[in-house]
């Protein structure tokens, strides 16, 4: 069965962050990280919260609006080891 729940296409992404006047490098520059992996982050390559929410923020949009396959079910899971305690 298919997931009903469907994130934004890269396509209408990239045209939100055009709209807003803001480049994938400049998302780069400001999280510190390659443009590469930025494109990797809008077009569904690679997860990356920190990433997102800049993306996010720079678009004016909520992360559950963007990507509500991962944001409305609690945010983003990462395994590994248990948190100390």
């Amino acid at each position: 069965m298919p997931n009903p729940i469907q994130d934004m296409d890269p396509i209408e992404l990239k045209i939100a962050l055009m709209r807003a006047g803001v480049s994938l490098s400049r998302v780069a520059r400001e999280v510190g990280v390659s443009r590469q992996t930025v494109y990797m982050v809008v077009n569904g390559r690679a997860v990356s919260h920190r990433i997102r929410q800049a993306i996010a923020d720079a678009v004016g949009m909520d992360l559950k609006r963007i990507w509500p396959s991962t944001y409305l079910y609690g945010g983003p899971r990462k395994p590994g080891r248990p948190a100390a305690q």
